[in-house]
């Protein structure tokens, strides 16, 4: 008898009529997993567009086991995760294990070491992962109860794991104009914020903060602009994710920093029409997977 407790709840679903699961060989799904959601995405990849999105809010679950047991529960119920016959799978994982170390000093027998720098490893709890293509190499660990259940939703599939970090960077660097001046980029997660500086030189800054109110997530972007010599009177910040025009998030950037806008979603790829009714600004790290092969 299942014992596992839902904990979970479906809150944002849309399709494109014209996409059945049929279709599967020809798209690719992509995957979101934080502890706070898990997010799903399907492309269609001889359309270059996306066709269906799924958002679930995970609820009162507080350990990795936990997240597991909701994944696997999930994927009871969404058609998208019990089919296997996608073209790419591709999962971002969302934590603050993980680190950036330049390509010419990266070693694959030292990932480990990297990584203990930076967080508190536990080589028998977390299965450390790398990815290469962004100026540098993220190194980051996920829970393997995690890990684990992924795998064994996709049994005969080479599934793709990348940092979350890594996604949004590839996608930014893929949008901006890098003779731009240095800019500032946020991706707000519910009580964490990403925090990205850009330059005509690529990324120069990069890092996950966890905060509990908005006077922490200000301070934490504020810390960084002084660190990188930004100036709030004259930096135009632009912030993606779980942010909204009226939350006390957006008005408290807004209070502290002159030119605050909501970002775009990536470009060089189509959305169905069914997708016209979300925030733009909103999905950016899943629709960033698409750039992440």
């Amino acid at each position: 008898m299942n014992t596992i407790n839902t904990h979970f709840r479906l809150s944002y679903q849309l399709q494109d009529e014209a996409f059945q699961l049929s279709q599967a060989g020809n798209c690719n799904l992509y995957i979101a997993l934080s502890s706070k959601a898990m997010r799903l995405a399907v492309a269609d990849v001889e359309r270059n567009k996306f066709v269906a999105l799924e958002d679930y809010e995970l609820i009162t679950v507080f350990t990795p086991l936990q997240i597991a047991e909701q994944l696997r529960l999930i994927a009871d119920q969404s058609p998208f995760l019990m089919e296997q016959r996608w073209l790419d799978i591709r999962i971002s994982v969302s934590n603050q294990f993980f680190t950036l170390v330049p390509e010419t000093l990266f070693d694959p027998a030292h990932q480990q070491d990297y990584l203990r720098l930076h967080s508190n490893l536990d080589p028998q709890q977390h299965v450390v992962l790398f990815n290469r293509g962004l100026e540098a190499v993220n190194i980051f660990a996920l829970d393997g109860v995690l890990y684990r259940m992924v795998q064994s939703l996709f049994p005969e599939r080479s599934i793709q794991f990348t940092h979350q970090t890594s996604a949004l960077i590839k996608s930014l660097l893929h949008q901006t104009d890098r003779k731009a001046a240095r800019t500032m980029h946020l991706f707000v997660e519910r009580n964490y914020v990403t925090v990205l500086v850009v330059d005509e030189n690529g990324l120069q800054f990069c890092n996950v903060f966890h905060y509990l109110s908005p006077e922490d997530f200000i301070y934490f972007v504020i810390f960084v602009m002084q660190e990188q010599k930004m100036n709030p009177e004259q930096e135009t910040i632009t912030a993606w994710g779980d942010i909204t025009p009226d939350s006390s998030l957006f008005n408290m950037l807004k209070k502290y920093i002159r030119q605050v806008r909501f970002g775009k979603r990536p470009t060089d790829v189509g959305y169905s029409y069914k997708f016209d009714d979300l925030f733009e600004h909103r999905y950016f790290e899943l629709f960033s997977l698409h750039f992440s092969e």
